[in-house]
């Protein structure tokens, strides 16, 4: 049962470094029963709170009505409010992505700025500031489930985390109760609420095991929602004792020399063929699962072999890998295909192949590249600019060294190190959002052009 008692006793045992005096908590309210269940249990216990509505666009005149809703629940409980209204939509479809991670890196943006904006109004009381989202017990289960049916380990299965801290810090207080013990509450207190008429449709994963699989499933186990969190409270545990356990082993095989981290092969390959131990290990160090495999083949290859990622090396080096940090300002990306995006440390680039005829209006903006597709022959490198760089800057038929060109910009030194460069062999093609090569220019013989875009420059 969910009863306001109970809610702060189970506040105090799993956030015990979240005080509810001394903390600004932001609502993600969405008007549905769990985000009004959790904000009235907020306003009972006198917290200090800001409710923050997203509204997707997506479904009409219900998202509207949400809207409405959230704004008349806040004002009747006196609660400061934020709204905002995002094109969804327009957003997957310009970054390629689906609907709903393009709602969640939207919502997740927007709370992060409002985070900052209120830490920044709390000023000199020192509070904290906590996002909380309304994730209960029903959707912990779906979650287990969608997790093991895609495939993944033991973190996987742990499920939904009661707290997360990292770039900002969000509680999930009623994991512990499922959806019916907050419908109680919410009778109790005669809470109104709306429901999303998309709940009940299964175009998405999560609607499907909801709405079909677990009302089959518990057809047959009529404890299933509660055997699925049990099994979830005992992986938790056993998942500190594996990692603990892993962390024991590389600590054995790890040393320091001459200031590089190296890792003792013949340690290594005591667990070669253990996928959990190679993760346990690598995970830190920006590699993905997929990447297990390779990382492996790095034991048994010839001096000096190495593999990447965004953040380190790891290279062959006699009998150890040295685990080397990629500095911080200098990057190395090969781009192989005239379509897709490319994330750089400056921002993204996006590629785009067009026809001449279907190009349109050229935008003449430094951070747009127009390039002679024909001219162009791949893969291209991303790389940092190097002093010994020179090109034809666009409009000049001498060359320039590329030092010089960046001097007359007069940037800053710290913004100067970071520009980079899209090179084809030994060619410069463009000085990334300032100049392009005149070589590779559109003439009036183009027949495609290369479209390149970069995005969120700093």
């Amino acid at each position: 049962m969910l009863t306001l008692e109970n809610f702060k006793e189970q506040w105090e045992r799993k956030f015990p470094d979240i005080s509810l005096k001394h903390t600004h908590f932001l609502l993600a309210v969405s008007g549905g029963l769990d985000s009004v269940g959790l904000t009235y249990l907020m306003h009972l216990l006198g917290a200090k709170c800001t409710i923050a509505h997203v509204n997707f666009q997506l479904r009409g005149e219900e998202s509207k009505r949400d809207e409405q809703f959230v704004t008349d629940f806040a004002n009747r409980l006196q609660i400061p409010f934020k709204v905002n209204r995002f094109e969804t939509a327009a957003y997957a479809e310009t970054y390629k992505m689906g609907i709903q991670q393009a709602a969640r890196e939207i919502r997740y943006a927007w709370f992060d700025q409002l985070m900052k904006e209120i830490k920044t109004s709390v000023g000199e009381t020192n509070d904290k500031v906590v996002l909380l989202t309304a994730h209960h017990a029903d959707d912990q289960v779906e979650t287990v489930l969608m997790q093991l049916f895609r495939g993944t380990g033991l973190h996987g299965l742990t499920g939904i985390p009661d707290f997360r801290n990292d770039s900002i810090q969000v509680c999930r207080p009623l994991l512990g109760y499922t959806k019916n013990q907050i419908r109680h509450f919410a009778k109790e207190y005669s809470l109104t609420f709306v429901e999303d008429s998309s709940n009940e449709k299964n175009d998405y994963t999560r609607n499907l095991i909801r709405n079909k699989l677990l009302p089959a499933i518990q057809e047959v186990y009529a404890q299933a929602t509660e055997n699925v969190l049990d099994t979830v409270a005992r992986l938790k545990e056993a998942e500190v004792i594996v990692n603990n356990t892993i962390a024991a082993f590389w600590k054995k095989g790890k040393k320091t020399r001459h200031g590089i981290e190296i890792i003792s092969i013949q340690h290594w390959k005591k667990v070669k063929d253990n996928h959990t131990y190679t993760w346990g290990f690598i995970q830190s160090y920006g590699f993905k699962p997929q990447q297990i495999v390779e990382v492996h083949k790095l034991l048994d290859a010839n001096n000096g072999a190495y593999i990447a990622t965004p953040t380190h090396r790891f290279i062959k080096f006699n009998d150890t890998i040295q685990v080397v940090p990629n500095h911080s300002n200098t990057e190395h990306m090969m781009v192989y295909v005239g379509e897709g995006d490319l994330q750089t440390n400056n921002g993204l680039l996006h590629f785009e192949t067009v026809d001449v005829a279907n190009m349109g209006e050229m935008n003449k903006e430094a951070h747009f590249a127009y390039l002679d597709a024909d001219k162009i022959e791949w893969p291209l490198l991303y790389r940092t600019w190097q002093s010994t760089d020179y090109f034809y800057p666009l409009g000049l038929r001498k060359k320039k060294k590329l030092n010089h060109f960046l001097g007359s910009l007069k940037l800053s030194p710290a913004i100067k190190q970071r520009i980079g460069v899209l090179t084809m062999g030994d060619k410069l093609l463009w000085v990334v959002g300032k100049r392009i090569d005149d070589r590779y220019k559109m003439t009036d013989q183009t027949k495609s052009v290369l479209i390149i875009t970069l995005l969120d420059r700093f």
